[in-house]
């Protein structure tokens, strides 16, 4: 198959999985809305702002699944952390968490701006912080679920994660997205553990190669120049609260 058939061929499924699941969750709606509101003050649904292919930014959301005032906590390589029996996480968020709070993303995956397979998109300043084979993270739609999620999730590090999506940028082919989307399945059934799909020592050989350096590079460019087309915005670049953690 030629890269742009399987690129059609992988589109096709998303629409078709997304109406599928769409039909299937719709009525879970309004009621776990309703669990949500009942279980803490706030909203039942979560907004931001995420970097889509390319660096365009795309908009998520999700359902709520931390106290409506919880304050931002950061590791010291600039991602977000979130810990096993984090107080920040309500009652119905332990629920949801790990995948039902996603389903608000089919919306996302019907206009093109999500797969179902992909790497998991980072916030906007993520782009003050890429190097190198980093950038090949940016040259595939991001997605729900990804070969970095079934290899670890958020245990691990955010770099580490980089590493798996670097790989799946130029590895990615059908078959990897059913063995990652049945993965998936099996950890959320609690039937599968983590890993299993692609040892990292084999991703980190290829995102240490030149060939992935240098074509991280040219998206690099391909991303510079897009953010340079558009108005200044201050989202994408880490702010210097962050930064200080970082050192």
């Amino acid at each position: 198959m030629t890269p742009t058939f399987t690129a059609g061929l992988k589109r096709v499924m998303d629409l078709a999985l997304a109406v599928s699941a769409g039909c299937v969750t719709a009525p879970l709606v309004p009621l776990v809305a309703a669990a949500i509101r009942r279980d803490s003050p706030g909203g039942a649904f979560f907004r931001h702002s995420r970097l889509g292919r390319f660096g365009r930014e795309i908009v998520l959301t999700k359902f709520r699944t931390m106290v409506a005032t919880a304050p931002e906590v950061f590791n010291s390589d600039g991602s977000r952390q979130v810990t096993v029996g984090d107080p920040r996480i309500t009652r119905v968020g332990r629920i949801l968490r790990g995948g039902l709070d996603e389903l608000p993303q089919l919306v996302n995956v019907l206009r093109g701006e999500l797969s179902f397979v992909g790497p998991r998109p980072d916030d906007l300043y993520a782009v003050d912080l890429y190097h190198g084979a980093e950038w090949l993270k940016l040259s595939v739609r991001p997605g729900i679920t990804g070969l970095a999620a079934v290899s670890g999730r958020n245990d691990l590090p955010w770099r580490t994660r980089l590493v798996y999506d670097i790989y799946y940028a130029r590895h990615r082919s059908l078959w990897l997205d059913v063995r990652i989307m049945a993965k998936t399945l099996g950890m959320a059934l609690s039937l599968a553990e983590p890993g299993g799909i692609v040892p990292f020592e084999t991703a980190e050989q290829f995102a240490r190669s030149e060939g992935a350096h240098t074509a991280g590079l040219e998206i690099e460019r391909r991303v510079r120049s897009y953010l340079a087309s558009q108005p200044a915005d201050p989202r994408y670049a880490i702010p210097a609260e962050r930064r200080t953690l970082m050192h």
